[in-house]
């Protein structure tokens, strides 16, 4: 085992062209449509193969669930063990994807409820190293498959330095999380449910948005039990909205400017804050969208 990964650590980070166990090689694990690379088809493969196995990601999605499922299943028919570790951070992380993962007695799953956690690592113990993949790819199967994701795999005996320090710095958190359960998950989805109004609102079967009228912007009108709840933006939207709103309309310091740019972390909504944005812009000048481009 030594000298197949010391041969495989020389060709890895000394020389390509020297010959060793390819398995062991520490690569870039991506996702590319053309070479029909998936990070999944990696994570997969080291699941079937594993003693136990921890995850710690920010984001967890019901998708990212789906595509391990049947993996999953056979790890807990096998008394395959596994930690987990997602995020509260942003509230993306999706209730019925903590619902998914819960069914699964062989998995301890916590989460981080405060903080900004933002770490993504897969480690997986084998009869006699481990091996890991740490990187970019959340727990979503976008991230998994089709996005644009950069991920190290590296492999390591358990006593070596790296895997040690990775596997300590995980239980650091691991062991501060709380507890995922069905009463977390309860109060959490109303959390969830609060920020994400659109994923849980009825649809109207006739309308999804209503028509611009031709002077005076929307006007919605009649009964609107079906249609689509009415948003409310969050804190940093309304911050958002205040400001591009000061900058349109100028001021003694500063005249007024058309333009303006946001620049804010991911999973902050901003399409609803461009939105916001251009039913502001029709309501003034009599035209919906006219002169706005969304970066979003």
């Amino acid at each position: 085992m030594e000298s197949k990964l010391l041969g495989s650590l020389q060709t890895g980070f000394i020389d390509k062209n020297i010959d060793s166990f390819s398995y062991y090689h520490p690569k870039l694990i991506v996702n590319d449509r053309i070479e029909k690379k998936k990070v999944l088809s990696t994570l997969l493969y080291e699941l079937r193969h594993c003693k136990s196995f921890v995850f710690s990601v920010a984001f967890l999605s019901k998708s990212g669930v789906a595509v391990l499922i049947n993996t999953l299943e056979e790890l807990k028919e096998n008394g395959i063990k596994g930690e987990v570790l997602v995020s509260q951070y942003l509230n993306f992380t999706q209730p019925e994807a903590l619902k998914a993962l819960l069914q699964f007695d062989n998995i301890d799953l916590r989460i981080v409820t405060h903080g900004d956690f933002h770490a993504k690592g897969y480690f997986f113990e084998h009869q006699d190293h481990y091996s890991m993949i740490i990187g970019s790819s959340n727990l979503t199967a976008s991230a998994l498959t089709i996005n644009k994701e950069w991920n190290l795999y590296v492999v390591g005996l358990e006593h070596s330095k790296l895997i040690e320090e990775s596997l300590d710095i995980f239980y650091q958190e691991y062991h501060s999380a709380t507890m995922v359960d069905h009463k977390y998950i309860e109060v959490y989805e109303n959390i969830y449910r609060h920020q994400n109004p659109l994923q849980f609102a009825p649809v109207d079967k006739k309308r999804l948005l209503p028509a611009a009228e031709p002077e005076g912007g929307y006007d919605i009108g009649g009964e609107q039990e079906d249609t689509l709840p009415a948003l409310k933006p969050n804190a940093m939207q309304y911050e958002a909205m205040q400001n591009l709103n000061r900058v349109r309309r100028g001021s003694e310091e500063q005249p007024k400017q058309d333009k303006a740019m946001i620049i804010s972390a991911t999973g902050e909504r901003v399409i609803i804050v461009m939105g916001a944005v251009c039913v502001i812009k029709s309501r003034v000048s009599g035209a919906l969208n006219k002169y706005i481009s969304c970066i979003a």
